[in-house]
């Protein structure tokens, strides 16, 4: 770890204040994105509250996440919702079904990633500076890729020994539901990346089996401990030493770093 930029945004300054510029995830000329913003015109309004919120350091991420749900709830269609039961839609980690474009609010989640870790003093995580899609981990690491970029996404990729990808992992109804899929997004990403160690970020928030309707409720230890009993007894013995580190975000903000020696 290290805390040469202690001072969030640091490096993530530029890559937030483009998300609602141009082809980007939140902009006016995104394919996607940019239907969103025709259909409600008050969405512009709420993106930039959303970047103002996610670029102060002192704004927490219950209030970023706030203002995602707020973009995403703004495109839901009451059509969809009327035979959802009224428990299922009051409980915190049911994300009501919404024309909010999914790779949008994924990429919204990558930067409350990002936030999350400089946040817990991981200011390794850098964002990655190319959006060539075969090869784009949401992570370059400090001190692990060129200090320069330089032109080639190929080159830098190449380059690069650790990268670090994001996953939200949603909607699972039980706990043992969720350990299966938080360890198969694990699974899948060193799949991704077969040359290098990877840092997997997996965002836990949206999953019913967390809370008692509006309420958090579940046991973060014993849910850390499964999942690394999981990765030690299951993970291919030659992927665990490209398995750098693992963290998993919880609906109650803490942020949970996997304990790396148990499974190498």
């Amino acid at each position: 770890m290290t805390t040469a930029v202690p001072q969030w945004p640091g490096e993530w300054q530029a890559e937030i204040q483009s998300i609602n510029i141009g082809n980007s995830a939140l902009g006016p000329t995104n394919s996607l994105f940019k239907g969103a913003l025709a259909t409600h015109p008050p969405l512009a309004g709420v993106v930039t509250s959303f970047i103002t919120s996610l670029l102060d350091p002192h704004a927490t991420l219950d209030a970023d996440k706030a203002l995602l749900i707020a973009m995403s709830n703004a495109l839901v269609d009451p059509v969809k919702i009327a035979n959802v039961p009224l428990l299922t839609q009051q409980n915190g980690g049911y994300r009501l079904p919404s024309a909010f474009p999914l790779p949008s609010y994924t990429a919204a989640l990558e930067c409350i990633a990002a936030k999350a870790l400089w946040l817990n003093g991981h200011t390794e995580f850098l964002p990655w500076p190319f959006d060539d899609v075969a090869l784009k981990p949401d992570f370059a690491i400090r001190g692990m890729c060129p200090a320069v970029p330089g032109a080639d996404a190929k080159v830098f990729y190449n380059a690069c020994t650790h990268v670090g990808d994001s996953l939200k992992v949603g909607g699972t109804k039980t706990t043992a539901d969720l350990v299966n899929s938080l360890y198969s997004g694990i699974t899948g990403k060193l799949g991704a990346y077969p040359t290098k160690n990877v840092t997997v970020f997996l965002d836990a928030c949206d999953n019913p089996c967390l809370y008692n309707a509006a309420v958090v409720n579940f046991n973060r230890a014993t849910l850390c401990a499964s999942l690394t009993t999981k990765i030690t007894q299951e993970l291919n013995p030659e992927l665990k030493p490209r398995l750098t580190s693992v963290f998993v975000l919880f609906p109650d903000w803490h942020l949970e770093q996997l304990p790396a020696n148990s499974w190498r």
